[in-house]
């Protein structure tokens, strides 16, 4: 890297300045951030920056398009947009300014780095055709794309290394030959793949500008095929009087199968090689807008693991990750080219089967399952089955829509769980009706009963402080489990999702408030916990968008007279989002009381981004899929790194959650990350002690 110069042309402050963190990170150095468009010209003019990353949206008289249009004919200084439009009309506006590259935000480190780092090769390596027109033959071997040179009569009088390697053609062999007998080109933008003829020296003299092409393949004669671009020009001398042509030609096969690598993993799931959960929605949504097919018949599968969770904590994540991938690689096996399948998230899997008949569908999915109890995870003396849960249902012309098709199959899924698991359950609509509510009612009846008999625990794990003004101020988060009634521990995963389900989150909220504050005061008299000074306690989006939770809150300090800054509140992106006024609302009362807030698992969506600046939380938690493995990945360290910074500047504290082994410990502090809080740190303990 050679310390490229770039400016930033953004009118948000905030993501200026982060983006500017990521580009010296790179090795880059950013000579200047602009607001509007005659700012950003003068610092042109003041420091003849190599590249320019320019929003669309700027503040003053000219946008982005123009003022990168007035820098690309005064300056000729390449330009790649970063902004969040993409609709045909900016597209169209957006050409007129020739980028050298056009980024969609949210992207990725790797992404932008990619494409600023081709950008600068390409403007590199234009204007060094431009110079290769006075130079000798000896320096034009040494660069680095395929040169072929003409005298008068068109013949071919020189092939540098690199166009002998792309044309399988020798230098000898070619001399005296036309370009067009050793280049064959075709054009891949046009239908078809129409054979491309590279114009001869009098269209070429005429013309005064260089023919450039891209997009084309070349079949060379080793019989390998290219895809390539470049120009073909004329060389005079200084009066102007003709001397030859000049082809530059580049072999983009490996920057397009880069490019297809990226793509591949932004809608792959990393772990599995599967499809993600958003591409699983594309190719759903794409099908259920075709027409109906008389000889197929389309089915949506959900897979999930059985006591997945259990294997997790009782194996460790390294176990549990075979059990993925293993699942995964059963799935490719056993399924066709015209089938589609995915890691939706977790322990769970999608599938879509296109068979002829229903029957087959159903058989399919057997199989599938009666492979995937036959399997066994071996570990530590113990043997683990790979039971399965599947829900299944047919998409056809009943289906209103894709959301009612994803319900149906989760529907399915959850009530194949509900049964015992280790089962497949076809989703009937007519049966459904009445599944459905004798599901509701069992389970609005389990957690109230657990309720009624005080069938929750809650446990404490100790969130540390790694350094800073926070080096004495230990935290600890409040954690609940359900006692079933068999006395069998029920982990919150299993009854969350059915409490917000139908709305018991509140009356859950409201008894887990009282006995954390009732227990910790016994505890400080007993001397437990004593180094613990804040409590972290977690609230539903529903209790938030309820205002006798509020009240309640308010009541339970005055009864207890436990000061509300011995209490953070652990709020979620979704529970903020979905009602953003409500919340904020919620937020302010209680933080003018003396209580805190987190901001839990942020950095997972990313849209935490566009309402953080306006959201009064005082902690930052760092997703954990980012932090578990930040020692070995270096993409989920820079990750976490970025969070870092974009808390530290909006002056909240983080927390990295999942801390597993000393190794993230010790990168965490270098970071700068205030807190820590996972296995490594401390274990959950009962709350209630003894």
């Amino acid at each position: 890297m050679k310390n490229e110069k770039i400016l930033v042309v953004e009118d948000e402050r905030i993501i200026a300045i982060d983006l500017q963190r990521r580009l010296e990170r790179f090795g880059y150095t950013v000579v200047g951030i602009a607001a509007a468009g005659d700012q950003a010209i003068e610092l042109v003019k003041q420091y003849s920056p190599d590249i320019i990353l320019m929003d669309i949206m700027l503040v003053g008289d000219i946008d982005g398009i123009e003022t990168a249009t007035i820098i690309k004919n005064e300056f000729a200084i390449p330009v790649i947009f970063l902004t969040a439009y993409s609709d045909d009309k900016t597209l169209e506006r957006a050409k007129i300014a020739e980028p050298s590259g056009y980024i969609l935000k949210p992207f990725k480190d790797k992404e932008l780095y990619t494409t600023i780092d081709i950008s600068l090769y390409k403007y590199r390596v234009d204007q060094e055709l431009k110079r290769q027109q006075r130079w000798s033959t000896a320096i034009l071997h040494s660069i680095g794309d395929g040169i072929i040179a003409t005298s008068t009569d068109e013949k071919i009088i020189l092939l540098n290394p690199i166009a002998e390697k792309i044309t399988g053609w020798t230098e000898e062999e070619a001399l005296g030959r036309y370009i067009a007998d050793i280049i064959e080109l075709e054009d891949m933008s046009e239908s078809g793949h129409s054979k491309m003829a590279l114009p001869g020296a009098e269209t070429s003299i005429a013309r005064k500008r260089p023919f450039t092409f891209k997009n084309c393949y070349l079949a060379n004669r080793l019989g390998e095929k290219l895809q390539v671009e470049g120009s073909l020009a004329s060389i005079t001398d200084k009066t102007g009087v003709f001397e030859g042509l000049v082809l530059a030609i580049r072999d983009m096969t490996t920057v397009k199968k880069l490019s297809e690598a990226v793509a591949y993993h932004t809608s792959h799931d990393k772990l599995t090689g599967l499809s993600n959960r958003e591409n699983f929605s594309i190719e759903l949504e794409r099908l259920h807008g075709i027409e109906p097919d008389n000889g197929s018949v389309y089915s949506l599968v959900y897979i999930d693991i059985d006591r997945f969770k259990i294997i997790n904590d009782t194996c460790g994540h390294t176990i549990a990750d075979t059990m993925l991938v293993d699942i995964a690689a059963i799935i490719k096996e056993l399924l066709t080219d015209t089938n589609h399948s995915a890691r939706l998230g977790g322990d769970q899997f999608g599938l879509i089967l296109r068979t002829e008949t229903e029957k087959e569908a159903i058989k399919t999915v057997q199989n599938l399952h009666k492979t995937f109890h036959n399997k066994k995870l071996q570990w530590n003396g113990k043997v683990f089955a790979f039971d399965t849960s599947i829900g299944m249902t047919f998409i056809n012309d009943s289906s209103d829509n894709v959301s009612e098709v994803l319900a149906q199959a989760d529907d399915a899924c959850l009530l194949a769980k509900e049964e015992g698991g280790n089962r497949i359950k076809v989703y009937d609509r007519k049966e459904n009706q009445f599944l459905q509510r004798r599901g509701e009612m069992e389970w609005v009846s389990k957690l109230s009963k657990a309720l009624e008999e005080n069938r929750f625990e809650l446990y404490i794990q100790e969130i540390r402080p790694l350094s800073g003004d926070s080096v004495n101020f230990s935290k600890g988060e409040i954690l609940i489990r359900m006692k079933d009634e068999e006395g069998n521990t029920v982990m919150p995963a299993d009854f969350i999702p059915a409490a917000e389900r139908y709305n018991i989150m509140p009356q859950i909220d409201k008894w887990v408030i009282t006995q954390t504050i009732e227990l910790y005061l016994k505890n400080m008299q007993n001397g437990r916990f004593s180094n613990i000074k804040e409590l972290s306690v977690n609230l539903s989006a529903q209790s938030m968008s309820d205002d006798s939770v509020l009240d309640f809150i308010k009541d339970e300090f005055a009864r207890t007279g436990i000061s509300p800054s011995t209490i953070c509140f652990e709020i979620t992106e979704t529970a903020t989002i979905s009602n953003m006024s409500s919340a904020h609302e919620f937020i302010d009362d209680l933080k003018q009381t003396g209580c805190s807030f987190a901001l839990d698992d942020f950095g997972s969506g990313f849209s935490s981004f566009n309402y953080l600046k306006n959201l009064p939380v005082d902690y930052l938690k760092i997703d954990g899929i980012f932090v578990r493995n930040m020692h070995e990945d270096d993409e989920n360290r820079a990750m976490v790194e970025a969070i870092n910074n974009m808390g530290q500047i909006m002056g909240k504290k983080t927390i990295a959650e999942f801390v597993c082994n000393a190794k993230i410990i010790e990168m965490l502090s270098a970071i700068g990350v205030d807190f820590a809080q996972g296995y490594e740190i401390a274990i959950p303990v009962p709350l209630a002690g003894d």
